[in-house]
């Protein structure tokens, strides 16, 4: 995914934070990642810190914006300092400097995981495909007592793999500006809708 931290509070941007904290607002936050702090790994890393200095663990969501495609909402925790400033500890990525957050006090980390929430920015066939097999992903990763497994999750690869492949073609698809009517990136000559789309339609139940 070519996602990147929002340019702007925009339209889609604010009817995600609603959807996931109603009547909550956004704020562009620092990033200053501590030495010992590892990417995608914010709630471990918040309470390390406040081990050492203090404060306390703000949960909410990171948003998320890839350009022309979709905008996400991602399950996270910044540091609160205990002279009450907000920081984002956790490195990222693509090395952003900044984080667009919304915080909601009503959550806490339960060492449990949460799906990131995903709204398309725009009508198309290959984004819905491609956010449902992202959420389907998630789900096999979380089922049953898979849940409660930290780190490396083991998944049958007959549950699994299809999946990753629909969404790194998917993925792909989408990197190279590809719309449900353009020919499918297989090189079959027919439009994705009528191929590789008719297929995943009935797949991923869209």
């Amino acid at each position: 995914m070519m996602t990147t931290t929002p340019p702007e509070i925009s339209r889609p941007i604010k009817r995600l934070v609603e959807r996931v904290v109603p009547g909550g607002s956004a704020v562009y936050l620092p990033v200053t990642p501590e030495p010992d702090a590892v990417v995608n790994e914010c709630f471990p890393n918040v309470e390390a810190k406040i081990e050492r200095a203090g404060g306390r663990m703000l949960c909410g969501w990171q948003l998320w914006e890839w350009p022309h495609v979709l905008v996400e909402a991602e399950f996270h925790a910044v540091w609160i300092s205990p002279d009450g400033d907000l920081v984002d500890i956790t490195p990222k990525p693509q090395h952003e400097s900044k984080i667009l957050f919304v915080a909601d006090p009503k959550l806490r980390y339960q060492g449990l995981p949460k799906d990131n929430v995903r709204l398309a920015l725009r009508d198309d066939l290959v984004i819905r495909h491609f956010i449902r097999a992202s959420e389907m992903i998630v789900r096999v990763m979380s089922k049953g007592e898979r849940l409660s497994q930290y780190g490396h999750v083991s998944v049958p690869a007959h549950e699994i793999e299809p999946l990753q492949e629909a969404r790194d073609f998917l993925g792909a698809s989408l990197a190279s500006g590809l719309r449900d009517h353009d020919a499918c990136l297989c090189r079959s000559g027919n439009k994705y809708k009528r191929c590789h789309g008719r297929a995943w339609s009935v797949e991923l139940g869209t």
